[in-house]
């Protein structure tokens, strides 16, 4: 028995209303839950990287209302004439290298410890993340202190040449001084991420490679490691992108001297844009180094990316 027409019609009718009140919802969800958000990503981002991009293109001292427009002036002078900038580029790449490798194996072995079944794990816990309560600004003033008094008051105690060392008087030495502070102010917060990482684990997974003859070692690199590949990838951004972006222990430990051997680029921007009065030229320097966190980020997301695995 066939249906009439005009049902026909009818059911039409509701089914392409339907189609409408579906797309009207969704419009609505799109315009409470992700509006607001796209507003304020415009606000605070967006918007003030079109202002970074404006300035850097001016010759504008931050403060009077003379803003000379000179074009890539400012970008051509960074490269041909700036030879401070590539020694605050060398140490701030010399930096971040040391500080996401070492934070990250040390916050990976600190995991595995309190991830074990010993009886202090959560004391272990809360002393390795205790640390990261503390202002980096204090942080760096405190080592300062350690480094200079309290090293030489060490070194007449017991003689070491050890406690003799010029810790923040420049070089390599020195890059290994603020690496060793920013490790201990921040890899109690790595370790977290990387314990709550273990502890999704499928346990099934590593009893399986038990019965198969799989020891410690082996489970650990066939099977815990790589299915911590997306944690990892997560802690090796924050920490490139935090080193990049380090300022305050820079500015408290060591002030960027002895000369400009220790200037990160996060102090040598606020240097040029507040101290030497140069805001276009500090705006042109920040996009760079914004660019290169980017660039650097983006290569290492896609590398962890491609090492990850479905448990």
């Amino acid at each position: 028995m066939q249906m009439p027409a005009h049902q026909f019609r009818c059911a039409g009718h509701r089914k392409e209303g339907n189609m409408k009140n579906k797309k009207k919802e969704l419009i609505s969800e799109v315009l409470i839950f992700v509006m607001p958000l796209m507003v304020l990503y415009f606000i605070f981002f967006i918007l003030p990287l079109a202002e970074g991009i404006y300035y850097s293109l001016l010759d504008w001292d931050g403060i009077s209302k003379d803003r000379n427009f000179v074009g890539l002036k400012n970008y051509i002078k960074l490269f041909t004439s700036d030879s401070d900038y590539f020694v605050s580029l060398a140490f701030t790449l010399k930096y971040v290298v040391l500080n996401v490798i070492l934070t990250n194996v040390l916050a990976f072995l600190l995991a595995l410890l309190v991830n074990s079944k010993l009886k202090c794990t959560k004391f272990l816990r809360t002393c390795f993340f205790l640390p990261n309560v503390i202002s980096m600004l204090i942080v760096g003033y405190i080592w300062r202190f350690l480094f200079n008094q309290g090293c030489a008051s060490l070194y007449k105690a017991t003689g070491w040449d050890f406690f003799n060392i010029s810790w923040l008087g420049g070089g390599n030495i020195s890059v290994a001084a603020m690496v060793i502070v920013a490790m201990w102010q921040g890899v109690g917060y790595i370790m977290i991420l990387y314990l709550s990482g273990l502890q999704m684990i499928d346990t099934s997974l590593l009893e399986a490679a038990a019965i198969d003859g799989a020891g410690k070692v082996k489970q650990f690199f066939k099977v815990t490691l790589p299915l911590m590949v997306p944690t990892i990838g997560v802690n090796l951004f924050m920490v490139v992108s935090q080193s990049f972006r380090q300022f305050d222990l820079n500015l408290s430990l060591t002030g960027g001297g002895p000369g400009r051997q220790t200037t990160s680029l996060a102090l040598d921007i606020y240097t040029e844009g507040y101290q030497n009065n140069r805001l276009g030229y500090a705006e042109a320097k920040a996009l760079i180094l914004f660019l290169i966190v980017i660039v650097i980020a983006m290569l290492q997301l896609k590398l962890t990316n491609s090492k990850e695995v479905e448990a």
